[in-house]
Formats: C-alpha cells, structure tokens, sequence
C-alpha cells in the first residue's frame, strides 16, 4: 500500500516545506489539487457537495497556487516524493503546452510525475478564462488523445476546432508520462478505464469509491486490458486502519489524504509545525513507512 497527501486547500507557502516533511516519514506521494481564479460571486455546485464532504468545496484566493510552479517546486524539493496533479483542468489548457510542461516534469523528478487530470466543474472559472462551459467536455475530449502522442515523440497535427495546429513535437524522444483521471459519471468512468493509467477518486465514502472501481475493473475486463493500473482514493473519515480497511480490501494500491483531514477545521490557523504533527500522527495510525 502507497500512502500520500492531498495539497488543496493548504496555503502554498507551507506545501513545500510539508512534502519534504512527508517524505522523511515515509509518505509516497503528493497531490496537487487546483483551482486558477476565484470569482467573486457563484452559482455552481461541486457535484460531490450534497452531505458526502467534509466542507463545501470551493475555494478562496490565498490557498491558490500555479499547478506547475508547484509541481517544479516540489520536484526539485525532494528526492524521492511522487507527484501527481489531482486533478489538472484540463479542459482549460492547450495540450501542446500541457505536453511540454509534463515532460519537463518529469525530467526535473526523474520520473516521479503523473499528470492527473479532469474536465472541471466550475462554471464562472472556466468563464473567467474566457473559454465557454459548455465547450469544456468537447475540449477534453479533443485534447486527450493527442497527449501520449506528444509524450511519444511524435509529430502531431490536429484539425480538431478547439486546438487545431500544424505538425509539430515537444520531444525528440518519447518521455513516459502516467496519465490518471479523475471523474465519476460514466463517460468519464469509461475514459479513465481505456486511457488511463490510473483513477483518482474523490473524497466519497468507501462504499462509492468502490463501486466506481469495480465499475472501471469491469470496463477493462470486458476491453481485456491487462496493463497496470492504479487506484487511488482520497480516503473518507479519520484515518485509522480500521478506517483504511476497506480500501485495501477492495484493492486500492495508493490511500490518499485529503488536506481537510490534515487541517480540520483550523485551515490558515494551523501553523506549519502544527501540520507536521499531525501528519506524524496520521502516519504513525497509518503505519506509513514501516
């Protein structure tokens, strides 16, 4: 079993200094939750909001952080910390510059980097950027299956409405870039079965997250795909073995904790060496390390 930890919603100053702190104790990765902008006023509902989080889930500016800044941040902060984005909007960016941004990644963490990634949810965000909500899905769609080419080394074109681009590459040699997706209605499910190399689930009750990777373990099954595959759930309830057991048993490889298990409720109160207690507490529960 992998252990890690879940950054939204912990202040940006204090991410670097706790994944280093992670990594002493033995944590295996981290993972790097993202909003871009914080609209002032909203109407969009996180679609895991009704009574199955701890909190509603939005945001406020000074948790925010640039995905890749952190990502370099924390590679180059570490030696042995995976890091992964959960989950990267993907429909709000182009894929050639997503391309480039993952391989320098991984070639800063020497293969300690997966691109987690998502359509989003949020309507006024996706505004404020000037990309139409309703086009996110399309955008997605269309930006997904260019990704492993450009990680490949190839050269790509694409006529598609959204990204269209002459040939071009990002590498002259194919870069492996893990791809994990989040998302939980049944489109999504089926992505993440046939072009994934992970899930990243959110923060549900056991009994949900299972089903959902029982459903994407039958989408494989009947696809007979047999490569490796990783699930990993952003655990539910304070963490304990007892309240782990369920994962494992379902066959989770990577528990994952979410950041408002670290904090509680005291989020900017909590000091940094306040957060490194707990996490001491959380992995000594957990038996991370051992």
């Amino acid at each position: 079993m992998k252990f890690g930890f879940a950054t939204y919603g912990i202040r940006p100053d204090d991410i670097v200094p706790l994944a280093r702190h992670a990594e002493g104790l033995g944590f295996h990765g981290i993972w790097l939750g993202e909003h871009i902008l914080e609209p002032r006023e909203f109407e969009s509902a996180h679609p895991h909001d009704e009574g199955k989080t701890f909190v509603p889930v939005h945001t406020v500016a000074r948790k925010m952080y640039d995905m890749w800044t952190m990502v370099g941040g924390i590679l180059g902060g570490t030696e042995k910390l995976t890091v992964t984005t959960g989950i990267y909007l993907m429909s709000l960016r182009h894929p050639v510059a997503t391309a480039r941004a993952a391989i320098t990644a991984q070639q800063i963490g020497g293969g300690r980097f997966q691109l987690g990634m998502g359509a989003g949810w949020w309507k006024e965000e996706s505004e404020g950027l000037g990309i139409p909500f309703e086009h996110r899905h399309k955008r997605y769609n269309e930006a997904v299956p260019l990704l492993p080419r450009l990680f490949n080394g190839e050269w790509v074109s694409n006529d598609g409405p959204h990204f269209p681009f002459k040939e071009l590459r990002v590498t002259e040699w194919p870069v492996r870039v893990p791809m994990v997706f989040g998302g939980t209605m049944p489109k999504a499910l089926e992505r993440a079965a046939r072009a994934g190399d992970g899930w990243y689930g959110p923060m549900v009750r056991p009994e949900e997250a299972i089903g959902y990777k029982q459903a994407i373990d039958k989408i494989r099954a009947e696809a007979g795909l047999t490569t490796p595959y990783s699930f990993q759930a952003r655990v539910w309830g304070e963490p304990s073995k007892e309240q782990m057991q369920p994962y494992v048993d379902a066959g989770f490889d990577t528990l994952v904790l979410p950041s408002e298990t670290l904090q509680g409720r005291l989020d900017f109160e909590m000091t940094l060496d306040q957060k490194k207690r707990r996490l001491d507490e959380i992995a000594k529960n957990w038996g991370v390390g051992r």
